[in-house]
């Protein structure tokens, strides 16, 4: 188990990627407060299961003073018998006044593939923002016919769905970072990038 714990101060914004692809650690938990006005955090999380790996991705995040701001956003795709599991927590305390806190989760899986999400808000104070979204399930079969009538087979319509899935949060990471993503993502052999 990994156990990340950060502390966001007045003014720092910080930005905490997890990047996941069949990796031996298979529980994170990430837990962030931020105590100092005007703190700042973004989340991102980018996972790909296949065979038979686990990954459970628990966030909590606790906004302890005014105007602070968090996003989570969190995409996975899970194959074959992997899984996938995960709380996201946002707590908004008394005091916290003007705070905004969101959390997103977005699950593809594929074959017999498992998978959960389950965000939650805890707010104790008046006048701040915060919402919640999740979505696990199999992709749109009308996508994946769609793309086969226009020539392309069963696997280059998969990849092109998952590579245009994950393509989307690339803009949260650094250049580095996005080119360690998309080497990890094309060795896994269900996503092909041609630029490699």
């Amino acid at each position: 188990m990994k156990h990340v714990s950060v502390i966001v101060k007045k003014n720092e914004k910080r930005m905490l990627p997890f990047i996941w692809v069949d990796d031996k650690e298979n529980e994170v938990i990430v837990d962030v407060e931020l105590v100092g006005e005007g703190a700042s955090v973004t989340v991102v999380g980018l996972f790909l299961g296949t065979g038979n790996n686990t990954l459970g991705f628990n966030t909590k995040i606790t906004h302890k003073a005014p105007r602070t701001k968090s996003l989570t956003i969190l995409r996975g795709v899970f194959r074959d018998k992997s899984a996938f599991s995960n709380d996201g927590l946002v707590t908004i305390q008394k005091g916290a006044k003007g705070s905004d806190g969101y959390f997103t989760s977005k699950v593809l899986l594929f074959d017999d593939a498992k998978g959960k999400s389950v965000p939650s808000l805890e707010i104790d104070e008046n006048e701040l923002k915060a919402g919640h979204a999740s979505t696990v399930g199999k992709p749109d079969e009308e996508q994946l016919f769609y793309l086969q009538s226009r020539g392309l087979s069963e696997k280059q319509a998969i990849e092109l769905i998952v590579s245009g899935f994950f393509e989307t949060m690339m803009v949260f990471l650094s250049n580095a970072e996005q080119k360690i993503m998309r080497k990890r993502l094309s060795r896994s052999g269900y996503v092909s990038y041609s630029t490699l």
